[in-house]
């Protein structure tokens, strides 16, 4: 019989796994309580799977997260990032990409970036798949009058290379039709 490989678990299934142990000892729930709970809701997770997901032995997949936030009443994010991490506190998205407990949260909630955009094509990349409401809530979030400024003066920066090159290329002069400034 051939030998099945274990994925070891990654940070973000370690801090996972001990999320769930938290809420699940906060809430006073056995394991076949939970198990039970999970059942009805036709996400069925065996006494066996629970605790060997709180023992990183087992990965949870997208649909088990819905399940075990649903039946913990509690946010998917809280079951990914620790509840208690201080908001400056690391915290690791992959085992080789790691930002702040902060900014995972709002990553995660859908309420900020995991990598900040740095331009407004960036940006618009960046929201082209959110809803209209969020990404109408994240434009007034990040169109502060400083960026605003910075992205401005970036987009005249860009004209004036595309006017010099236009120049360059075509062997004239700043006087021979005036300038783009």
């Amino acid at each position: 019989m051939a030998e099945t490989k274990k994925t070891p678990p990654t940070p973000a299934g370690e801090v996972l796994a001990a999320n769930l142990k938290r809420l699940r000892e906060e809430q006073r729930l056995t394991y076949v309580e939970l198990s039970n709970r999970l059942t009805e809701t036709g996400r069925p997770i065996p006494v066996l799977g629970l605790r060997r997901i709180e023992r990183g032995e087992r990965r949870v997949d997208v649909d088990d997260l819905l399940a075990l936030a649903l039946v913990l009443s509690a946010h998917p994010v809280d079951l990914l990032v620790p509840g208690d991490a201080e908001d400056d506190a690391p915290y690791p998205v992959t085992p080789t990409v790691t930002t702040t407990a902060a900014t995972a949260r709002g990553w995660i909630g859908g309420t900020a970036f995991l990598v900040e955009p740095t331009s407004p094509l960036e940006f618009a990349t960046a929201i082209r798949t959110m809803p209209r409401g969020r990404a109408q809530a994240m434009s007034r979030l990040w169109f502060t009058p400083e960026r605003q400024r910075d992205w401005n003066q970036q987009a005249y920066d860009w004209d004036i290379r595309q006017g010099e090159e236009r120049r360059r290329k075509q062997g004239g002069t700043d006087d021979d039709e005036g300038t783009d400034r």
